[in-house]
């Protein structure tokens, strides 16, 4: 009875260690609001504890002195009044359902720990160290055992021996899972102090952009204002300034324009775009500034027949005449742009490709991070915005590059089949 007393406790406290390690691996891959990461904790842990009782052989006394106390004082001391009234309920009901003796033992002990629990939770204890959370959680144990040895009638079916086996194996497992769950919450408050200090970088990054950035375009047009109150002006001499000042104000909502969809880039309108013409037209707007740069621009379109993709038709012009007014950028002695499209079973592809300088592997690894440009007036947003609309058309980018080589910029997106 012994061997299966400790078996039992240790199989259930491999489950409760499993729930910890699931949340560990799925919270960063999700940032939730915070009480939704506590649901999804006690979510995992009640999962577990389902398929433990449905699929492992459980003796009663092991669930209520064991299973139960340890999964509430994770719940009631560590996350709170929701997840632990939610864990209070699912065990006293499980009780109830399934095994259907001591469901007052289970009931008086459970309360009295979830109170306790609460109260500790709300004093700010988790603060402490691990040693004083520890001393909490025997505390806790304590409570419960209490309340539940107090209350039990069953013990014809028990040996002094084993009840006492079985205690001291749930004192050592809340001492276990109290040191592990400590460390699972440091892990997830460091986690959220780094996310809100770089939040706080970018921030302070953004607004030092924004001052320098729209500041620059505003004094010149101030300055062209200016002149134009001066007295005995040319009609020529007023045209070319108020021209002048109009450029700095479009340039200055042209950058404020790009920090908003640095923000919030979000496809508003989406629906299927027949690729081949959106590449088209783009490839006519960049044709001035191509010949201006001598630059020869070659489109090819291996897949004949219309392929479409799902997004927005502006965004989709902005990102692909950013990424080609880069490209064209990159050749200031001329050379050769080349688009392709072309479909296969993992999507729609655009190939943009130049002869231009490239890139070296660090500088293809910096391609998006905020303030990174290789150009002297860039703000290093424009790529940003690009990867922002490509992930809100769940679209993807790549670079391929190598210095005097070029660049290739490789365009993926989900095909849209069209059906008449």
């Amino acid at each position: 009875m012994i061997d299966s007393i400790l078996s039992q406790e240790f199989k259930g406290l491999l489950y409760i260690m499993s729930a910890c390690l699931m949340f560990l691996l799925i919270t960063p891959q999700f940032m939730f609001a915070n009480y939704r990461r506590k649901m999804l904790f006690i979510g995992i842990l009640l999962v577990l504890t389902y398929f433990y009782i449905r699929y492992e052989k459980i003796h009663p006394f092991v669930y209520g002195v064991h299973l139960a106390p340890i999964s509430l004082t994770l719940a009631a001391l560590f996350e709170g009044l929701l997840p632990g009234i939610v864990t209070w309920l699912a065990f006293n009901v499980i009780t109830v359902l399934l095994f259907g003796e001591n469901v007052l033992a289970t009931i008086v002990g459970s309360t009295l720990l979830l109170v306790m629990g609460l109260y500790f939770h709300y004093r700010h204890v988790l603060q402490s160290t691990y040693w004083q959370i520890c001393l909490l959680a025997i505390t806790l144990t304590t409570t419960y055992l209490l309340g539940y040895l107090l209350c039990f009638t069953q013990w014809q079916h028990l040996t002094g021996v084993d009840a006492g086996v079985a205690v001291v194996g749930t004192y050592l497992s809340a001492m276990y899972v109290s040191y592990i769950y400590h460390h699972v919450k440091n892990q997830e408050k460091m986690r959220e102090e780094l996310f809100r200090a770089e939040k706080y970088q970018v921030v302070g990054q953004l607004a030092a952009s924004i001052s320098h950035e729209i500041r620059n375009p505003l004094t010149t047009s101030q300055g062209f204002l200016q002149l134009m109150t001066k007295e005995n002006l040319t009609p020529e001499q007023f045209e070319n300034y108020h021209r002048h000042a109009v450029a700095g104000i479009e340039q200055a909502n042209a950058i404020i324009t790009d920090y908003l969809n640095y923000a919030k880039p979000v496809v508003e309108l989406a629906r299927p775009l027949h690729v081949q013409k959106e590449v088209d037209d783009v490839v006519a707007m960049i044709a001035p500034l191509c010949a201006l740069s001598e630059v020869k621009v070659n489109t090819q379109h291996l897949t004949k027949s219309p392929r479409y993709v799902s997004g927005e038709s502006k965004k989709l012009q902005q990102c692909l005449l950013n990424i080609m007014k880069n490209a064209v950028e990159s050749m200031p002695s001329g050379g050769e742009l080349t688009v392709t499209t072309w479909s296969d079973n993992e999507g729609v592809h655009i190939h943009i490709k130049d002869t231009g300088v490239g890139m070296s592997e660090s500088q293809i690894k910096r391609i998006g991070m905020p303030f990174y440009t290789t150009k002297e007036k860039g703000t290093g947003l424009g790529l940003m915005v690009v990867i922002g609309l490509m992930k809100a058309m769940n679209g993807k980018v790549s670079y391929y590059s190598r210095p005097e080589e070029g660049t290739t910029c490789v365009l993926q997106f989900k095909q849209v089949r069209l059906f008449r």
